[in-house]
C-alpha cells in the first residue's frame, strides 16, 4: 500500500507542503496588520500584479483545506486500496486544497513583498524576490520567470549590493519578452533575498553570464563537481561509481545480501540507479499487499535506449538515461548542480503494466545491520538482516522523505519527493516507484508519472550529513 495510487500520494505530499508554507507566510504577513488594504507586487517596470486584499490570518480557509487533505489520508484512500471513484473524488478535493493553499500563500507573499524595497539605482533591472520557507538559511538553484523589457536577450543577475550572481538563461520568448532563468539563490531562514535581472553589460556565451570557472565536468558518461563524481556505463545505464571526493570514498559496492527463501537472480555487479521490475501478484488483497516472494521473478533494466548529456550548465547539468520495459518507457534525468553534494534524478514514466512492481536499487559500500527511515515526526531503525521471521517480514517498509544506510565511517541517503515504500536488504537500498494492481481499481496507476528521487553520499551518519534538511530542501 506504500506505493499504489502514486498520483494521489503525490498530491497529498504537495498539499501538505503548500499548506505548511501558506501557514508560515500568512503568519508573517499578519504581523504587518494591513487591515484590508490593497496589496500589489511590482514585477517589472510599469508592471503590477494585484490585487488580493489582505484581511488578516485566513484561519477558516486553511482549516477547510487541511480537512480536505486529512480526509484523503484516510486508510483506504492514501494507501491506494480504494475503488477508482475514490481517487477521482480525492483529485477534486486535493486540487481544491492546493488551489486554496496557493491563494493564501500568494496573497501573503504579496503582502510581505509590498514592504520590501525593490528599487535599485543604476542600470534598469527587474526585481525578483526569493523566499525561503524553511527554518534554516539555504543556498539552492531555483528557476524563476520574469517579464523583461523588449530586446533583452543576454541576461544577468545581481544581488542587492550589485554583486553578480551565478545564473543561467533557460529561455527568452521573443514575442512576449518573458524570460526563464536558473539562479543560484540564497535566503535566510524564513526570509527572503531580492535579486535583480538585467540586460548583461558584457557579451556572453549562450546567454549564460557572470560565470567564470566550470564548477561541473560533464559528458555522456560522467558528472563531476567539487563534491561528487558519478560515472554511468552507456552500455547498461548503470551508475558504476559514485565517488564522494571529500573523503575519497566510493559509495557503491558489490551487492552482499542475506539468503532468503524468496531470492531471485543474483545482482549484476556494481550497478547503482538500477531499475528493477518484479512480478507482483499477491495471493490476497491485490492493491493492499506486496508478498514476500515478490523477488523471485525479476528483470534488471540494463539495455538503455539512450545515455546522453542533454544539458550542460553552468548551473544545471543533466545526463539522461532512457529505458523501456514491456509496454512502459522511462526517462531518468540525472541532475547535478555546482556546489551541491545532493544529486537529483528527475524521472518520468509512461506506465502501462499489470501486476508489475518497479523499484530503483543502489548496492552500497556501507554495511550495517540496520537502515534508518523517516517516519512522521521522527525516524526509525529497521534491520537489513533476515535472521528471523520478524526480519523476514520487513521485505517492504513504509517511510516518508528519506532512508539512509550508514556504517561507522560513511553512508548513503536515498531521498524522494512523493514516494513511501523502501526496502533495505544487506547492503542494497531500494525505493519503490510504481505498482500496477488490478483490484479493486483495474487501471490503478496507468499513465504518465513524474517524480524525483535523490542520492546523497556522505561521511559519518545521517545526522552528521544533515539528511533531514536535504530531504526538506528537495521537497
Amino acid at each position: 500500500m506504500q506505493t499504489t495510487q502514486a498520483q494521489t500520494k503525490r498530491r497529498i505530499r504537495e498539499s501538505e507542503e503548500l499548506l505548511e508554507n501558506a501557514e508560515k507566510f500568512a503568519s508573517i504577513a499578519s504581523l504587518f496588520g494591513n487591515g484590508g488594504k490593497e496589496v500589489a507586487a511590482v514585477t517589472g517596470p510599469g508592471h503590477k500584479v494585484c490585487c488580493e486584499q489582505w484581511t488578516g490570518y485566513p484561519q477558516a480557509q486553511l482549516t477547510d483545506a487541511w480537512k480536505k487533505v486529512l480526509f484523503d489520508e484516510f486508510h483506504d484512500i492514501m494507501p491506494g486500496s480504494g475503488i477508482a471513484v475514490n481517487y477521482r473524488d480525492a483529485q477534486i478535493d486535493l486540487t481544491e486544497a492546493r488551489r486554496s493553499a496557493r491563494e493564501v500563500e500568494d496573497t501573503a507573499l504579496r503582502e510581505i513583498a509590498a514592504h520590501v524595497n525593490t528599487q535599485r539605482t543604476g542600470l534598469p533591472a527587474v526585481p525578483v524576490v526569493i523566499f525561503n520557507p524553511l527554518s534554516w538559511p539555504r543556498i539552492d538553484v531555483t528557476e524563476v520567470e520574469t517579464q523583461m523589457p523588449p530586446g533583452a536577450q543576454s541576461l544577468g543577475v545581481v544581488d542587492p549590493t550589485g554583486k553578480a550572481v551565478q545564473s543561467q538563461t533557460v529561455a527568452v520568448d521573443a514575442s512576449t519578452h518573458r524570460a526563464k532563468l536558473l539562479l543560484q539563490a540564497s535566503a535566510p531562514a524564513l526570509g527572503y533575498t531580492t535579486y535583480f535581472v538585467r540586460q548583461s553589460p558584457t557579451p556572453t556565451t549562450g546567454g549564460m553570464p557572470f560565470y567564470s570557472e566550470p564548477a561541473v565536468t560533464a559528458n555522456d558518461t560522467t558528472l563531476e563537481n567539487i563534491f561528487i563524481r558519478i560515472k554511468v556505463d552507456p552500455k547498461t545505464g548503470c551508475m558504476t561509481s559514485i565517488l564522494d571526493k571529500r573523503t575519497n570514498t566510493e559509495a557503491l559496492g558489490e551487492a552482499v545480501q542475506p539468503k532468503t527463501p524468496y531470492d531471485g537472480p543474483a545482482y549484476p555487479g556494481v550497478c547503482g540507479n538500477l531499475l528493477q521490475a518484479f512480478v507482483d501478484k499477491p495471493k490476497d488483497w491485490d492493491a493492499w499487499n506486496i508478498d514476500a516472494e515478490f523477488e523471485k521473478q525479476r528483470w534488471d533494466l540494463m539495455q538503455p535506449d539512450e545515455v546522453k548529456l542533454v544539458e550542460s550548465g553552468p548551473l544545471r547539468y543533466v545526463l539522461r538515461v532512457r529505458q523501456h520495459f514491456q509496454n512502459s518507457k522511462f526517462v531518468q534525468d540525472i541532475t547535478m548542480y555546482p556546489g551541491q553534494a545532493r544529486v537529483d534524478v528527475h524521472m518520468s514514466a509512461d506506465w502501462n503494466e499489470k501486476h508489475i512492481l518497479l523499484k530503483v536499487a543502489f548496492p552500497l559500500s556501507a554495511h550495517s545491520d540496520h537502515a534508518t527511515y523517516e517516519i512522521p515526526f521522527g525516524s526509525i531503525e529497521r534491520p537489513t538482516t533476515r535472521n528471523n521471521p520478524r526480519e523476514l517480514a520487513m521485505f517492504e517498509v513504509p517511510a516518508r522523505q528519506w532512508a539512509d544506510l550508514s556504517d561507522a565511517t560513511h553512508g548513503f541517503a536515498l531521498l524522494n519527493d512523493s514516494k513511501y515504500g523502501y526496502d533495505a536488504k544487506g547492503n542494497v537500498l531500494r525505493l519503490s516507484l510504481l505498482r500496477s494492481p488490478t483490484w479493486p481499481d483495474p487501471h490503478a496507476d496507468e499513465g504518465h508519472h513524474e517524480f524525483t528521487y535523490s542520492i546523497l553520499p556522505h561521511a559519518g551518519g545521517w545526522k552528521d550529513a544533515g539528511v533531514v534538511r536535504q530531504a526538506y530542501q528537495l521537497n
